[in-house]
């Protein structure tokens, strides 16, 4: 009893200050700014924001699209500068997020109409994007995406 009374006494103050100084918790374990975090790179994409997208995507970028072609993070910028990748909306919905240590794993749907070679093209793909908490922010490392098949009639 001696020993576990020590063992509180000790840790009491290590835990003290944290408690009191009202501190959040990191952002990087927050489901919230992950779902942010992915959001803010749809949005930076629909306006064709290439220095929003430079920083929400990570150097080591893996963006493998609906048309089953991969893409490092310098191609995918230069795709969205000379509009070969251009939306005229962009619509996600995230069905699930994954938190692990410093990364998250978000799936779900995304609803776009496209613009490529002067023709709109409705896509609806399901995708799974991977998020690493890095330099003090969200950063997306990986995105996968699969064509929707239109529901039997």
């Amino acid at each position: 009893m001696r020993a576990l009374i020590l063992a509180l006494l000790v840790s009491l103050p290590l835990a003290a200050p944290a408690a009191q100084s009202g501190e959040k918790p990191s952002p990087r374990g927050d489901e919230a700014s992950a779902r942010a975090a992915l959001q803010a790179r749809f949005d930076a994409a629909l306006r064709a924001d290439v220095p929003a997208l430079d920083r929400l995507l990570a150097d080591d970028l893996e963006y493998c699209g609906v048309s089953a072609t991969c893409s490092t993070k310098a191609q995918y910028l230069e795709s969205v500068r000379n509009g070969t990748r251009k939306f005229k909306s962009l619509v996600p919905r995230v069905e699930r997020v994954t938190m692990y240590a410093d990364s998250a794993v978000l799936t779900g749907k995304v609803y776009a109409l496209s613009i490529g070679d002067g023709t709109e093209r409705q896509v609806d793909a399901y995708f799974l994007v991977v998020l690493v908490w890095r330099d003090g922010r969200w950063q997306m490392t990986n995105q996968s995406s699969t064509l929707l098949q239109p529901a039997p009639k």
